[in-house]
């Protein structure tokens, strides 16, 4: 059997590189199905919202709040504060939502009371301003109010509708028929070209989720409501049923796809692929050269430049398989949610930058093995390799750059930052990132020209080239003449 066939395949079979595969497509294959099935162009909110009503009883007025999150389920615990005539009144929503208060109004037959809330997010209270809701004794009760936007909470990217309905004496609504239709599509009679319609009753909360089309969710909708004797209930004759979107759909594209690569795969491939270049290395070359089971292996009929180039190329085959497997999966997973592969220049681009990576760290503990006189001290370099060229070197050029005064918005924080990147194997990616995206920056908020910085396909190219090549050619020259 040929020395590199039998490396690669005792490299590819032994258990630290198996488990390090494992982890590194299995966790990059998480992260995509996640980044998919989570992926929402509009995000939900998290703050709670409030919706109210009121009828008349007596002498005083009813007000009916309900207080609910972004899928219009109930939330308790929100205080809510009606103003009249100066004077105010507190009511918290209890478990199925609603904040009730009964506020004497005395003889008057119409007024305006001003309601606002207040909620806690993180230990801190926002009050969210106030809003009028005027009432009136005729016809005594606020009806039928409509709310767009309601987050589906089985699919995210779809909403819904919110009916809420008070009646006299907060009674609950009686039978109504609800029509959405597309406001895209020419309407002349509601009652025949409609695009969803229900009948309901006896509710004062609902949340309905018309079903959208693939063809039809850019379009726009209205709604109309009508009770039992087709009286239009919603909306009001004196106003028109406001235009809303049933989803947030917007066509998926190369750019989003890529982002969500990068805040995701890239992430973990960054991570774990120098630990399997560097323990790879140190395991399969560096142990075996200094406590001298290298030797045993030169009394065969191979020489040292052979043995070093074979096993450097059997590691170098587990980063690829690595790297490669996780492309594929996370492109087969992205692909099933979005109907789209990235393209193939961005996943060769994408295989080629963390080869790069993994080859470099590889070629630098080669390197080293033959600088180190014991198998600790190769140990220790490998370790403080990936410490400080990995694992730290976002952070360790900001704090340099920071003690330099270098503001972050300059020029030359930028020409600084891009040196900082070609120096190490790990601002690889980030390179390739910036030029992909023209972001710059951990949370990449600046837009840059990327040529403008020496960010080019070529110089990338040729940058990835002496990062694998020259370290090994080190280590190469050092094991056939000096040692």
């Amino acid at each position: 059997m040929r020395p590199i066939v039998y490396e690669i395949r005792r490299t590819l079979t032994s258990k630290f590189v198996i488990i390090m595969i494992i982890a590194i497509v299995g966790l990059s294959s998480l992260l995509a199905y996640e980044a998919g099935s989570t992926y929402s162009p509009s995000p939900v909110s998290s703050a709670p919202q409030l919706t109210t009503g009121y009828y008349m009883s007596g002498s005083s007025v009813v007000m009916v709040g309900y207080a609910h999150d972004a899928y219009g389920n109930p939330v308790s615990g929100i205080k809510v504060s009606y103003d009249y005539n100066g004077t105010t009144y507190n009511s918290t929503s209890a478990s199925n939502g609603f904040a009730n208060y009964t506020i004497p109004a005395g003889n008057v037959s119409s007024g305006t009371v001003h309601v606002s809330y207040t909620y806690t997010t993180l230990r801190k209270s926002i009050e969210v301003h106030s809003t009028p809701v005027s009432f009136s004794s005729s016809p005594g009760s606020s009806g039928l109010y409509v709310t767009a936007g309601i987050v589906n909470p089985s699919n995210s990217t779809m909403f819904g509708l919110e009916l809420f309905y008070v009646g006299t004496n907060g009674t609950a609504s009686p039978s109504l028929d609800v029509y959405v239709y597309n406001y895209s599509l020419p309407v002349s009679d509601i009652s025949t070209n409609y695009s969803y319609k229900h009948s309901f009753s006896g509710f004062t909360v609902l949340n309905i989720f018309p079903t959208v089309t693939g063809a039809n969710r850019t379009d726009f909708y209205k709604v109309e409501v009508t009770n039992s004797s087709g009286y239009t209930m919603y909306p009001p004759h004196s106003s028109q049923s406001p235009p809303f979107a049933l989803t947030d759909y917007t066509p998926m594209t190369q750019s989003t796809l890529q982002s969500l690569v990068y805040a995701g795969t890239s992430e973990i491939l960054g991570f774990l692929i120098p630990i399997l270049a560097v323990f790879a290395a140190y395991l399969t070359y560096g142990k075996d050269r200094t406590n001298g089971v290298l030797e045993s292996v030169l009394k065969r009929p191979v020489t040292r430049g052979g043995l070093i180039t074979s096993r450097f190329l059997s590691n170098s085959v587990s980063i690829v398989v690595a790297v490669g497997l996780s492309m594929i999966f996370s492109d087969l997973i992205i692909h099933h949610y979005f109907g789209m592969y990235l393209s193939t220049t961005f996943s060769l681009y994408f295989v080629w930058t963390y080869v790069v990576e993994g080859i470099s760290f590889l070629a630098l503990v080669y390197m080293f093995s033959h600088i180190a006189k014991s198998q600790g001290a190769v140990l220790g370099a490998a370790i403080a390799l990936f410490v400080v060229l990995d694992l730290f070197w976002s952070i360790i050029p900001i704090a340099i750059l920071a003690a330099l005064k270098i503001s972050t918005s300059s020029t030359a924080y930028v020409s600084a930052s891009v040196g900082f990147d070609y120096a190490s194997p790990a601002g690889y990616s980030t390179l390739v990132q910036t030029m992909f995206t023209g972001k710059f920056g951990i949370i990449s908020s600046s837009t840059i020209d990327p040529s403008a910085f020496g960010i080019t396909a070529p110089f990338l190219i040729v940058a990835g080239i002496l990062w694998m090549a020259v370290p090994f050619a080190i280590g190469y020259y050092l094991a056939k003449n000096r040692d």
